[in-house]
């Protein structure tokens, strides 16, 4: 499944956060929207790197959220799973990891990009 929808659809929701995005597509997982991120929690706390969010199967969002996380330049949280690198056409270094937010996505009664960051993104970086 193409999910250029969806991707336009979370990158409306970003830019309305005030994120400035681009938009890419791999060979590896298909469009990507990416955004300049600080890391808020863990040992990377403070850090600045690329995010970029991309789907799978053939969910539509909100419903279903982003599953895999794209991260520039490379960070691997080491907990296995389905693990990818790879380079965009700008020769920008990616590792895409497919970190879905699981049962967390379904108990919330706001299903937007800002709560998935908050929630989820988070979640991911307290663990590295």
């Amino acid at each position: 499944m193409d999910h250029s929808d969806n991707i336009r659809t979370i990158r409306a929701e970003l830019e309305e956060l005030g994120y400035k995005t681009r938009m890419f597509t791999t060979d590896v997982r298909g469009p990507v929207v990416c955004f300049e991120y600080t890391i808020e929690v863990g040992s990377r706390q403070g850090q600045r790197i690329t995010l970029g969010l991309s789907m799978h199967g053939s969910g539509l969002y909100p419903e279903y959220p982003p599953h895999w996380i794209h991260v520039s330049p490379p960070i691997n949280d080491n907990r296995g799973g389905a693990v990818e690198q790879y380079v965009d056409s700008d020769g920008n270094e990616w590792i895409a990891m497919s970190r879905p937010p699981g049962e967390l996505w379904d108990a919330l009664p706001t299903k937007r990009i800002d709560v998935f960051l908050t929630e989820h993104v988070r979640r991911f970086w307290a663990t590295i």
